[in-house]
């Protein structure tokens, strides 16, 4: 796959419309749009899904410094009462995927937009006792690479590995999507590639 030409459209801050006092953060710069990795890395997106029964599921999307999907992944985990080790899940498995392209590159860059299990993968925060097993095996495949970062991205950003663990919640098994893929993933590839700002 070729290189996409970027686009040069700036992503504008805006003004939030609740009251001062609510201090939330402005949504705005690089963590709103999906950046490709350096060319000797790879880049694992994840992200989950609940509804409203309870029922979660997981999905990870691993890319190269083209945007060019390496893996696309997805599971439905049943009922997870805590968002925070679906995620935990997701990481993880995404992790074991990064693990199976070590053909492609041994450097990953890990990213997500639960900045809870990014810090504490980062080593910023204090694990959750809630997590801390799913996070221990994630740790314990830290050495099977030769560079890991983290990054946190808003939703914004992954919206790929998002719709991925949309369609985990059909698959009660994991579930690898393989091309030709339907449109709607294929023009989220697109706006990714082309660093195009959130709809």
């Amino acid at each position: 796959m070729g290189k996409w030409e970027k686009s040069n459209l700036e992503i504008p801050s805006f003004n939030s419309p609740f009251p001062k006092e609510c201090k939330l953060p402005v949504r705005s710069g690089k963590n709103l749009v999906w950046s490709p990795p350096n060319e000797d890395f790879l880049k694992v997106n994840f992200d989950i899904s609940k509804l409203d029964n309870g029922q979660a599921a997981y999905g990870f999307v691993i890319r190269n410094s083209n945007g060019e999907v390496l893996m696309a992944s997805a599971k439905a985990l049943g009922v997870f009462p805590l968002i925070l080790m679906a995620e935990a899940m997701g990481l993880l498995e995404g992790l074991n995927g990064a693990i199976s392209l070590q053909n492609r590159s041994r450097k990953v860059i890990i990213e997500g937009d639960n900045i809870s299990v990014i810090n504490t993968m980062s080593r910023n925060a204090n694990v959750p006792w809630t997590i801390a097993n799913i996070l221990m095996d994630a740790y314990a495949l830290l050495g099977r690479f030769q560079e890991v970062k983290f990054q946190h991205c808003y939703r914004e950003a992954n919206r790929l590995a998002n719709f991925m663990a949309h369609k985990g919640n059909s698959h009660p098994e994991v579930w690898f999507w393989h091309p030709p893929y339907c449109i709607d993933f294929s023009l989220l590839i697109r706006k990714d590639v082309l660093s195009w700002p959130p709809d």
